[in-house]
């Protein structure tokens, strides 16, 4: 256990410093023996740190507020109440309207809530894209005791929503975890919290006790029989934690290795129970479909991908911050128009999407809707939704050589070709092999790994390499 997590092992005394990939082309640089992390959710001000108390820092060192520049195209969703400020506490909360929905949804059948999720059309916002309203009907359908978990592992490095939501939107988080509850049959929950984000877990464990003191968590809402509870575990320093079966490994004490599939979560799960795992900003659109209705929901987006994202967009940009837009809104309207192109007038000459699990997209791709179908009809993958660009000047092979860097360190070493693989390809790159040797070696690990962190991570670093494969190897293989 304390060989697999990094925060055992790091001195609690000493800060926390960015070496995500925003802050690594913004300049940061690990020192020796620094306690380092790939992400800390400031990618649109880095480069960041986190002092011994938990204070985000900018790099003149003063600390950094919480809420980044927050936009919408078209109705706002998700960071409606964000935007408008702090809503953690739970006076600010109900005064926003937080509660309302479940407070009304319970007094109907929780079938009610089940068919709204699934016409709604709403996919999983962690990468994956898989329909909500199926994997809540599954876990609905097992038999026995159910356990729902907000997954609020968010590692990608370039995304920050969810830590803004953890953190100022807090009961939102919850009321969206009530209504899976209630929807699938559980009475029991938990919000795994990122080690790399301890004020996001102090503001989800203050929103947990006021809501007890409420009367929303611990004893049956008065009048419906439902009875829902929750609990704040926080990570200890893991990228892969952010995979549901691994993160299941770690809720359960284990080393937070992926397990293989089938049985998926939700017919065997968190101690063997049938379980739903979702991510945070999945969670809180939850209380607006069911609210507002599925229809209202569907009209927005696309056929294939209903509502809208939060888009990060990293320090790069001459505009960074989340925007949050309909799905279909083009990929070039949001970095050259909302986001206003390159930061002090530098052009972008690519953008890294969803993290080192995403894609590369270069100019000629930018026309692509957000859209999870229409987006891998053309080989991109959104991710989480973080957006860094590559700006001219920036140099490709520190990008490579940090992402290679990322893989080997974060490889839960579950399956060789994996936790093997990553460490030979960064041997390989820095003892400068040949480039047509790591790709083949990067074709291995795509088709032998386990899980979507081998299979997906080679094919962000291919793409890479073609964008600046000569500019990295100083000729074509």
């Amino acid at each position: 256990m304390a060989s697999f997590f990094a925060e055992p092992r790091a001195d609690p005394d000493r800060p926390r410093v960015c070496h995500g990939t925003a802050c690594g082309l913004a300049g940061a640089t690990p020192e020796p023996g620094e306690r380092g992390a790939y992400c800390l959710g400031y990618c649109d001000r880095g480069p960041a740190s986190l002092d011994a108390a938990g204070c985000a820092r900018g790099p003149d060192q003063r600390e950094l507020d919480p809420q980044p520049a927050i936009r919408a195209l078209g109705p706002a969703l998700v960071t409606a109440r964000v935007a408008a400020g702090d809503c953690s506490g739970l006076e600010a909360a109900r005064a926003a309207g937080v509660w309302q929905t479940l407070e009304q949804a319970v007094m109907r059948p929780a079938r009610d809530v089940l068919d709204a999720m699934i016409a709604s059309g709403e996919r999983g916002r962690g990468g994956a894209g898989f329909p909500t309203g199926r994997k809540w009907q599954a876990c609905a359908s097992a038999a026995g005791p159910k356990v729902v978990v907000a997954n609020g592992d968010e590692g990608d490095p370039g995304s920050f929503v969810d830590r803004v939501l953890m953190e100022l939107d807090s009961h939102a988080v919850l009321e969206g975890l009530a209504l899976c509850a209630f929807a699938v049959g559980a009475e029991e929950g938990m919000v795994y919290v990122r080690g790399e984000y301890p004020r996001a877990a102090e503001r989800m464990e203050r929103a947990v006790n006021e809501a007890r003191r409420a009367g929303w968590l611990g004893e049956a809402l008065e009048g419906s029989g439902f009875r829902f509870d929750v609990q704040v575990r926080r990570g200890r320093g893991s990228y892969v934690c952010g995979e549901e079966t691994a993160l299941l490994n770690a809720l359960e004490g284990r080393r937070g290795e992926v397990r293989l599939r089938p049985p998926y979560p939700t017919e065997s799960g968190l101690d063997g129970l049938p379980t739903v795992v979702n991510n945070v900003e999945t969670l809180v659109n939850v209380p607006w479909i069911v609210g507002r209705g599925a229809e209202a929901y569907a009209a927005l987006g696309t056929h294939a991908s209903s509502g809208t994202k939060a888009l990060c967009l990293a320090r790069g940009f001459a505009r960074p911050g989340i925007m949050e837009v309909p799905f279909g809104t083009s990929l070039r309207q949001v970095v050259e128009g909302h986001g206003g192109g390159g930061r002090d007038g530098r052009a972008i000459r690519a953008l890294c999407l969803g993290g080192p699990m995403g894609s590369v997209a270069l100019p000629g791709n930018w026309d692509v809707p957000v859209c999870y179908a229409a987006m891998r009809e053309h080989g991109l993958e959104l991710g989480h939704g973080g957006i860094v660009p590559v700006l001219e000047g920036d140099d490709p092979r520190a990008l490579l050589h940090h992402w290679l860097g990322f893989f080997a360190d974060e490889s839960c070493g579950k399956c060789a070709p994996c936790g093997l693989g990553s460490r030979r390809a960064l041997a390989m790159l820095e003892a400068g092999a040949a480039r047509r040797d790591l790709e083949a070696l990067l074709e291995v690990i795509a088709a032998a790994s386990l899980c979507a962190f081998g299979q997906r991570l080679p094919a962000t670093v291919q793409e890479l390499l073609v964008g600046f494969g000569d500019e990295i190897f100083g000729g074509p293989a």
